[in-house]
């Protein structure tokens, strides 16, 4: 099993893949997100908690140790457990 990465080796390789930003994102318990989209490419990392990801390709669910990349526009929602998240998010412009 790969070990979780901290959060300086996910601005590491995130900066070196052309990310612009880094932020952790802290999300409240049960916090529901309607439909929405971003202006920028994100590569997200739970760092803590749950967040089940509903886009128009379907459903998935994320916990903690797992990450995603989301491109720039694409409409989704976000539903945080009942723990919350904390959210490691790499922004591309």
């Amino acid at each position: 099993m790969k070990p979780q990465p901290t959060l300086i080796d996910f601005t590491a390789q995130a900066m070196e893949d052309g990310f612009d930003e880094i932020i952790q994102k802290e999300w409240a318990c049960d916090l529901v997100l309607e439909k929405h989209t971003h202006p920028f490419d994100a590569r997200v990392q739970l760092s803590a908690g749950q967040l089940v990801l509903s886009l128009a390709s379907g459903v998935q669910k994320f916990e903690s140790g797992q990450g995603f990349f989301l491109a720039r526009g694409v409409e989704h929602a976000e539903q945080y457990g009942p723990q919350g998240a904390t959210l490691w998010v790499a922004r591309k412009l």
